[in-house]
């Protein structure tokens, strides 16, 4: 692996270079642009967790009574909780793998992601 960019950037800089869901400004007041309840929660949401099982994700996240190991890195303003991410692969300049996420949970599939980063 040559690069992994994570942004932490109060105004989430990359997420809004390259047009993520609630990633964008408005120029009059700078204020966050929220493209509404289903760029968090859709179908897409619901089809990506039932595809992918929750019993991993329930074994580092743990529930209310019980918490599980991980401790989430969460955003450092509220705005960029609503950012919804992508993934990219490249090879040089060549595109590998492009995703947009459609919502929370709707995330390109681990398999994918290392199918794209792993081929030759």
């Amino acid at each position: 692996m040559d690069m992994l960019l994570v942004d932490e950037s109060e105004e989430t800089e990359a997420y809004k270079s390259i047009g993520t869901r609630n990633s964008q400004r408005d120029p009059s007041n700078n204020k966050q642009i929220f493209e509404g309840v289903e760029s968090m929660w859709s179908s897409k949401t619901t089809y990506a967790i039932e595809a992918r099982g929750r019993d991993d994700l329930n074994a580092i996240t743990g529930n209310l009574f019980k918490p599980g190991i991980y401790k989430p890195m969460m955003p450092s303003t509220v705005e960029g909780t609503l950012v919804q991410g992508a993934s990219f692969v490249f090879k040089g300049k060549e595109v590998l793998l492009e995703h947009y996420d459609a919502s929370s949970g709707a995330h390109v599939s681990v398999d994918e992601l290392l199918e794209a980063a792993l081929s030759k």
